[in-house]
C-alpha cells in the first residue's frame, strides 16, 4: 500500500469529529482533526445527549462526571410548554423525554440537556494527554486526490500562513451541513432542502422572574404568529429563539439589530433587560447523502445528513455515525477484518438517518393538529381574546388538551434513541409508537443494559476492540477459540464475571443458562444463541466471516 502520513484525517472539529478523536485513541488509531476555525463558536446550537449518546460517551472514556456537572439541571429542563408567549397564557405542557429514574431500566445514562458548546469544550479539554490523536486549530481543509488506497488532503495552515498536503488512509468528513468534503467527493443530498426559513437570535438573560414556576427547555410561542421557538439552556443566562419567516415576502437582512430585539421583547412578553450575542439565518432541510462512502472517504454527522431540528436527532445520529465507523476502520488496519467490512457503515448508518429524517418531519407536521385546535392560521399571530373564550369553553379546551397530547412522539423517542436495529430485523418494532421501546435479543440489536451489583452495567463488559461473548452460567466456553485470524474474543461468563443487580441475565436475555451472545464493539449484538451447542457455535463462526471475512470462532481445539 501507498505510505500515508497518517491512518485518519478528520475534517471538523465539532462534537462528531472530537468524539471520533477519542475513539481513534481508544482504538490506538493515529489520527489528525483538523479544524479551520481558531476558538469554538459560541452559539449554543444543540441541546440535548440522549441516552444512547451518553452510553457511547461512557465507552469511549469521556469525563461523565464533568459532563453532567455543566448540564441544565433536570428540573429545569424536564418539560415543554405551549405558550402565547414567555409571560403569557399557558396553553399546554409535556414531558421532555425520558429523564426520570424509570427509565434506568433500559439505560444506565439518561438523556441530558448540555449546550454544545460545554459538551464540546469537555470534548476538546479531555484529549490532553493522547498519545495517537491531536487536534490542529486554523487548519483548513481545502480539497483532495483520491487514491485506490488512501486519500491525499490539501489544507491551509492559517497559523503558519502554509499550506499543507496530507497523506491519509481514511478522511472521514466531519465539517457540517455545508461540508467540503462531501461536495469534493461529488456525493449528492437527497429531499428536500427548504422546509422552512428561519433567524435563530442568541440573547443572553435572567428571565427566573418570568417564567416563574412554569420551567421548561423548550417553548412553543403561539402569539407571535407559527415557528417561534425558545430554547432554554440556561434559564439564568443563556437563551435561543428561533423565529422562521417567510422569505418570500423577508430576507435575512431585514432582521437588523432594531427589528431582532423586537422579536426577543415580543416572545418574552415582560419588560425585562437581556443582551443579543449572535444572530444568523439557516434553512429547515430533510436530506440525507446519496452514499456515504467514496473510496477511503467517509461522511458521518450533519455532513451525511440534516435534520430538522424537531426531535434533538441530529447530533445524537452524527455521534453513532462516527462510533460505527471508528471500530470498523480499526478493525482493518489491525488485520482483524477485510476491508469488506467498511462497507456496513452505509448500510447500517444510512437506514437510520433516513429514519430519522422522516421522523424529524413527522415532528414538525405535527403542530398543525395544535395550530387547527387553536384556530391559528399559519403565520398569524393568535387572537388573545378568541384563545380565552376557547380554553373557557370546555369542548374547546377538550380539543386542544388532546392536540397538546398529539405532541407527545416529538418529545417522547425512546424507541429512536436505543431501540434501531441494524440488519433484516430492522423493522421488528416499526408498528410501535416511537415512545414505545422494547429490548430486542436479536442481531443487528443494541445489547439490552443489564444492571449489575456493585455497580456499572453489562455494557460496561463489552470490550471496544474485538468481539465480546457473553455467556450464561453453564455455558461451554471451553470449547471455544479464537482462530489463527486473529479475531479477539473476550469472554464474559455471568456468576464469574459478572451478577445481575436482579434476577439472571441468561434468563433476562430469553437464553438457557448455556445460551451466549456475541457482540460488536459497538454493543450492538453479532449472533445469539439461546443454547451455545455445536451448531451455535458454527453458526456465530459464520455470522462472524459474514462480518469480518474471518471464521473467528470454531468448535473444536482448547481455548
Amino acid at each position: 500500500m501507498t505510505p500515508v502520513d497518517i491512518p485518519v484525517l478528520i475534517a471538523g472539529g465539532g462534537p462528531v469529529g472530537l468524539l471520533g478523536a477519542h475513539l481513534c485513541e481508544r482504538q490506538g488509531l493515529g489520527a489528525l482533526v483538523a479544524e479551520r476555525y481558531a476558538g469554538r463558536m459560541g452559539a449554543p446550537k444543540a441541546h440535548a445527549l440522549n441516552a444512547r449518546s451518553l452510553e457511547i460517551c461512557h465507552a469511549a472514556g469521556l469525563p461523565m462526571d464533568e459532563i453532567h456537572k455543566v448540564m441544565t439541571p433536570p428540573a429545569e429542563g424536564a418539560h415543554v410548554r405551549f405558550m402565547t408567549n414567555l409571560s403569557g397564557h399557558e396553553i399546554g405542557s409535556l414531558p421532555y423525554e425520558r429523564q426520570d429514574e424509570a427509565v434506568r431500566s433500559f439505560t444506565p445514562w439518561p438523556l441530558i440537556n448540555i449546550e454544545q458548546p460545554k459538551f464540546e469544550h469537555i470534548l476538546e479539554t479531555s484529549l490532553g494527554g493522547a498519545r495517537h490523536v491531536r487536534l490542529q486549530r486554523e487548519l483548513e481543509w481545502l480539497g483532495c486526490d483520491m487514491l485506490a488506497d488512501s486519500v491525499v488532503s490539501h489544507l491551509r495552515d492559517h497559523a503558519s500562513g502554509t499550506d499543507v498536503t496530507l497523506r491519509s488512509r481514511y478522511l472521514i468528513a466531519a465539517d457540517g451541513a455545508a461540508s467540503r468534503v462531501r461536495e469534493a467527493a461529488g456525493i449528492k443530498m437527497l429531499g428536500p432542502d427548504a422546509l422552512a426559513h428561519n433567524i435563530t437570535i442568541h440573547f443572553e438573560a435572567d428571565l427566573r422572574p418570568v417564567i416563574a414556576e412554569r420551567p421548561a427547555i423548550l417553548y412553543f410561542l403561539f402569539g407571535m404568529g407559527t415557528g417561534s421557538v425558545l430554547i432554554a439552556y440556561d434559564i439564568a443566562r443563556t437563551w435561543v429563539l428561533m423565529h422562521a419567516y417567510n422569505p418570500a415576502t423577508q430576507s435575512p437582512g431585514d432582521f437588523d439589530p432594531a427589528r431582532c430585539e423586537a422579536i426577543v421583547r415580543e416572545a418574552i412578553g415582560a419588560d425585562v433587560p437581556f443582551t443579543i450575542k449572535g444572530t444568523s439565518p439557516w434553512i429547515m432541510t430533510a436530506q440525507v447523502a446519496g452514499q456515504y462512502r467514496s473510496g477511503n472517504l467517509f461522511l458521518t454527522g450533519d455532513a451525511a445528513h440534516r435534520f430538522p431540528p424537531s426531535g434533538g436527532l441530529g447530533l445524537n445520529t452524527g455521534l453513532a455515525d462516527i462510533e460505527n465507523l471508528v471500530w470498523k476502520i480499526a478493525a482493518v488496519e489491525r488485520g482483524e477484518a477485510r476491508a469488506a467490512l467498511l462497507d456496513t457503515y452505509e448500510a447500517e448508518r444510512r437506514q437510520v438517518a433516513q429514519t430519522n429524517t422522516s421522523q424529524s418531519v413527522a415532528n414538525a407536521m405535527r403542530l398543525r393538529v395544535l395550530l387547527q385546535a387553536l384556530g391559528q392560521d399559519i403565520g398569524r399571530d393568535l387572537d388573545a381574546v378568541a384563545l380565552a373564550e376557547k380554553l373557557a369553553d370546555p369542548a374547546k379546551r377538550a380539543e386542544i388538551d388532546a392536540a397538546v397530547a398529539h405532541q407527545k412522539d416529538h418529545f417522547d423517542s425512546l424507541r429512536l434513541q436505543l431501540g434501531y436495529i441494524y440488519g433484516e430485523h430492522r423493522s421488528i418494532d416499526d408498528h410501535l409508537p416511537i415512545s414505545e421501546y422494547h429490548p430486542r435479543v436479536v442481531p443487528g440489536a443494541y445489547l439490552p443494559h443489564c444492571a449489575l451489583v456493585g455497580d456499572g452495567s453489562i455494557l460496561d463488559l463489552v470490550s471496544g476492540s474485538g468481539l465480546t461473548l457473553i455467556t450464561g452460567p453453564a455455558a461451554d466456553v471451553g470449547m471455544l477459540q479464537s482462530d489463527r485470524s486473529g479475531v479477539p474474543v473476550k469472554r464474559v461468563t455471568e456468576g464469574r464475571d459478572f451478577t445481575p443487580a436482579e434476577g439472571g441475565w441468561a434468563d433476562r436475555m430469553g437464553l438457557s443458562p448455556a445460551g451466549a451472545i456475541l457482540v460488536r464493539p459497538d454493543r450492538h449484538i453479532l449472533q445469539v444463541a439461546p443454547t451455545l451447542d455445536e451448531a451455535a457455535r458454527g453458526a456465530m463462526g459464520a455470522a462472524i466471516e459474514a462480518l469480518l471475512g474471518h471464521t473467528g470462532i470454531t468448535s473444536t481445539g482448547a481455548a
